[in-house]
């Protein structure tokens, strides 16, 4: 137990040294730069793509606003800032910029102003009824999501709760984790990564939805259990993402050179920005494990179709739930958490998300204070 304490008090210290400690004039700063800088380049984006003919005279045109995106990040010194900057401007805004160059992907040059804004800022995509082309792009069967979707308040104050609530059991659990296996540990990190995650895109969407007044798609659904591979990385995880890499990716690959050189080509892209994510996180170099993970998954979920399509691979819901999640967990944690929990990364957002938690609940013991509630 001391070894383990001491290890880790080592690798806090390299997340420390590797950047500054945040603080609050510091994150406020750098927010107020991105709240400035998002909306100009985005606003300069539809501007031009107006004005230019898709291909390489839109895509020069475009070019300017990619070092902002690329540079957002660093200027940020919580982990949980840089990981959603990197991930909302580095990846999603260039990424939907790129597309819209080459005339595809959910901007077009024809939305207004703030639902252009939006969606190139956020992690959003709009529900049928809205503006965005991706409405164009909902299957014709879905019903359910076109004819009457659920009420917004019902649809996202319920997860962003949820979120809170649990992440509030999980920061007073983690002191009293020292003596749990790996994996146990690691599927926390697993819960806490899905909770943080789906209350800020809950809260993006929930902001988005009372701006535009159009209903907001969840992005993720219940990626904690799953039946396969590609239930998790198709159905479950981040649909935004796997939308984009769909369009990036995929798709132009698939057209070309067929189905599985398509899967290689969006789960090599995901693995590069995941490199680049590393990089953001920790100032280190990428080792290219999470290359090596994401193109692992790749070829499981190629070898998981074949072998359904052959007949091969049917087990029974029970048994396909339990093999599903425990390969995801036991790969994500050899693999995946590998570099972070080298470089202390974990640690680190760990006690951000102890002390956003310590904040929160101070703050509504606060504004309870003057109805009775105790603050003790």
């Amino acid at each position: 137990m001391a070894l383990k304490n001491l290890i880790s008090a080592d690798r806090a210290r390299q997340a420390h040294q590797a950047l500054a400690q945040p603080t609050m004039e510091s994150e406020l700063s750098a927010l107020a730069w991105a709240a400035l800088l998002t909306p100009a380049c985005a606003a300069y984006a539809r501007f031009a793509a107006r004005r230019l003919r898709p291909g390489l005279p839109r895509l020069a045109a475009l070019s300017p606003t990619f070092p902002v995106f690329a540079y957002l990040p660093c200027m940020f010194s919580s982990l949980h800032l840089r990981l959603f900057s990197t991930f909302f401007h580095t990846w999603l805004a260039t990424n939907k910029l790129l597309l819209l160059a080459l005339d595809l992907g959910p901007l077009h040059p024809g939305l207004p102003i703030l639902p252009f804004v939006l969606c190139t800022s956020l992690p959003i995509k709009v529900r049928l009824g809205g503006q965005s082309r991706q409405l164009q792009q909902q299957p014709a069967n879905n019903k359910q999501t076109s004819s009457s979707p659920p009420p917004v308040a019902a649809e996202f104050f319920r997860p962003c709760a949820r979120s809170v609530l649990l992440l509030s059991c999980l920061a007073a659990a983690y002191p009293y984790t020292g003596r749990l296996p790996l994996y146990a540990l690691h599927y926390l990190y697993c819960i806490q990564i899905f909770l943080t995650l789906d209350l800020v895109f809950s809260s993006a969407a929930l902001a988005a939805a009372a701006l535009l007044g159009e209903s907001m798609e969840r992005q993720f659904r219940a990626p904690l259990a799953v039946n396969s591979v590609n239930d998790f990385w198709g159905r479950q995880w981040n649909l935004m993402a796997v939308d984009l890499l769909r369009a990036s990716a995929y798709e132009p690959v698939r057209a070309h050179w067929g189905r599985d050189a398509g899967v290689l080509a969006a789960f090599l892209m995901s693995g590069l920005l995941h490199e680049l994510l590393y990089w953001y996180l920790t100032l280190r170099r990428p080792t290219g494990e999470m290359l090596l993970f994401f193109m692992f998954h790749a070829a499981v979920q190629i070898a998981e179709r074949w072998a359904r399509a052959a007949g091969l691979w049917r087990p029974p819901r029970p048994a396909a739930y339990l093999l599903g999640t425990t390969f995801m967990v036991v790969t994500i944690s050899e693999m995946f958490f590998g570099p972070f929990v080298r470089a202390g990364a974990d640690v680190r957002l760990t006690e951000e998300t102890t002390a956003m938690v310590h904040m929160v609940w101070g703050a509504g013991k606060r504004l309870l204070r003057p109805f009775g509630v105790p603050s003790s």
